[in-house]
């Protein structure tokens, strides 16, 4: 089922698994105690904005342990079975995190140390954070920060209760969407799985994206939305990528499209429901077959509209940049709160 087992852990909620190997060294003590005092996210923190001498980031990011955080519940979601995800306690700090474990067996371990350098390094305040991430045995555990209810969630919780999102929040949410890719973008990294799962929103009412190393290795290529029961919900790839396009810039512009199409009508631009031909969704998409109810955003300004229209064009020359859907959002974001 995944790298590590609950069972592999022994792990219990009551029962905290003591070592019977030798003293620990004063140099892990002295890591411990500081974790301990400081907590493993002001230690991300300092890590990150203070110029910390290199032997001390490496006292306190190294040997690390699977048997030094709690599992939290046993009663995981489909997700987090199949990314290998658990909810469990830092028994350092007792700070709820979220462990990744990725069996280094089953990918190259060139691309994994490359995708693990490179995630660990992003630092944006709408991108989940890796506080830290080591290796023990056949496998690498990667510590992040929890992530809270997804897009996904919310546009279902809307659905039922008949609310829509405010336009001024809708616009709040693409804009920071937009800052998010323009980010990535401009560091050179992709993340192919943007869509309503691999997004949260927080209390605060801002945007959270899922860090990459949460879905490595990938459940799909082709970036297919699973629901809660197990079927198949909505696809959010761009045509030039079904046809085996390399990736460009403007893929993000066409998962915006969705994302927005999804916040909007409250259900995914190119549903795949229960019994419907994924090949017939797909040919869909590549002949450019506009996602249905299209003129029935009477809650919303035709800005919305024009806006999914732009970014799901089929021929990516004719969609806009992220930059400039990043200045459009901006623009209506602002208008909208005024009005």
């Amino acid at each position: 089922m995944s790298a590590i087992k609950e069972s592999d852990f022994c792990w219990k909620r009551c029962r905290v698994w003591k070592p019977k190997s030798k003293a620990p060294s004063l140099l892990k003590l002295c890591r411990d105690v500081v974790i301990r005092n400081m907590g493993l996210r002001r230690v991300w923190k300092a890590r990150k904005e203070l110029p910390l001498p290199r032997n001390l980031i490496k006292l306190l990011t190294s040997n690390f342990s699977f048997r030094e955080f709690e599992l939290q519940g046993i009663d995981l979601s489909r997700d987090m079975r199949i990314h290998c995800i658990y909810p469990t306690r830092s028994l350092l700090d007792n700070s709820k995190v979220l462990l990744k474990c990725i069996n280094i067996k089953s990918c190259d371990s060139a691309s994994l140390s490359h995708l693990l350098q490179k995630w660990t390094d992003v630092s944006h305040k709408n991108i989940m954070r890796v506080l830290l991430w080591f290796k023990e045995g056949d496998s690498v555990g990667v510590v992040l920060e929890p992530f809270p209810k997804s897009l996904h969630e919310l546009v279902h919780d809307y659905r039922k209760t008949g609310i829509k999102l405010p336009e001024w929040l809708l616009w709040k949410m693409l804009h920071q969407i937009c800052d998010v890719l323009l980010y990535l973008q401009r560091k050179q990294i992709v993340h192919p799985e943007i869509s309503s799962k691999t997004l949260s929103l927080t209390r605060t009412g801002d945007i959270l994206l899922h860090n990459l190393l949460i879905y490595t290795p990938s459940e799909t290529e082709l970036n297919v939305c699973v629901d809660a029961k197990d079927s198949f919900y909505g696809i959010y790839v761009a045509p030039e990528r079904i046809k085996g396009q390399r990736y460009s810039p403007k893929q993000d512009s066409w998962s915006l499209g969705c994302v927005a199409y999804e916040l909007v009508y409250l259900g995914p631009a190119f549903h795949l429901g229960p019994g419907e031909n994924i090949f017939k969704v797909l040919n869909n998409i590549v002949n450019g077959v506009a996602p249905p109810r299209l003129a029935e955003a009477d809650y919303y300004s035709p800005d919305a509209v024009n806006l999914i229209l732009s970014c799901l064009m089929p021929d990516p020359r004719l969609r806009p940049t992220i930059e400039d859907l990043f200045y459009l959002t901006s623009s209506l974001m602002r208008s909208t709160k005024l009005r």
